[in-house]
């Protein structure tokens, strides 16, 4: 998807820093290729120049609970991330409604 889609929209806004290492893509799409991957720093953050609706993608390793978006934004440092690599309570403030967070499953004494 390119920045000239009908659905990609421009939107200048900070994400602040990935919570776990993310994948960078060519395109908001888990079948685009990875160009870079970063990790978790909170010294460094991102800017999104974009965003755009693509491929749903569901994190459950988020101290919050499981997070599913598939809203992915473009990068000011190039490429793609999913939403779900960015705390969504900053998602949530940019784009209302764009991620959801349902809470981990109890697991049993078990596992």
């Amino acid at each position: 998807m390119s920045a000239t889609s009908p659905e990609y929209h421009v939107m200048s806004a900070g994400l602040g820093p990935v919570w776990r290492d993310a994948n960078i893509r060519s395109g908001p799409s888990l079948d685009s290729p990875v160009i870079d991957l970063v990790f978790p720093d909170v010294s460094v953050g991102y800017e999104a120049e974009g965003w755009s609706p693509g491929d749903e993608v569901v994190e459950d390793q988020h101290r919050g609970g499981i997070i599913t978006s598939s809203v992915w934004f473009r990068l000011a440092v190039g490429g793609w991330s999913s939403a779900v690599n960015f705390e969504p309570v900053t998602v949530e403030g940019l784009l209302a409604g764009s991620v959801t967070v349902a809470p981990h499953p109890v697991r049993s004494a078990a596992s």
